[in-house]
């Protein structure tokens, strides 16, 4: 089921989450390529490799938590609904 559980995760991620369909989203995105130039603009090389490796680093961490609410919620969901089907008054 776990494999289950990924593609779904992956399909989800692909086909719903990742494109950018509000305001707020088209505002965050548009303010972080703002401080992607700033940061371009006030640090040398070797500065921005370690503000992009801390970063990747960081969605890395997000990516796997994300991932992991989620299939923990598919998990949750799919027991209360066998649990609610066998629930008798």
């Amino acid at each position: 089921m776990k494999e289950i559980i990924e593609d779904l995760w992956s399909d989800y991620i692909i086909e719903k989450c990742a494109v950018i369909t509000t305001d707020k989203e088209r505002e965050l995105t548009k303010k972080a390529a703002e401080l992607h130039k700033k940061v371009n603009e006030l640090l040398n090389k070797a500065q921005l490799d370690a503000v992009q490796e801390y970063v990747d680093t960081l969605y890395d961490i997000n990516a796997l938590l994300a991932k992991k609410a989620f299939c923990k919620g598919c998990e949750f969901a799919i027991s209360f609904f066998l649990e609610a089907g066998n629930y008798k008054k």
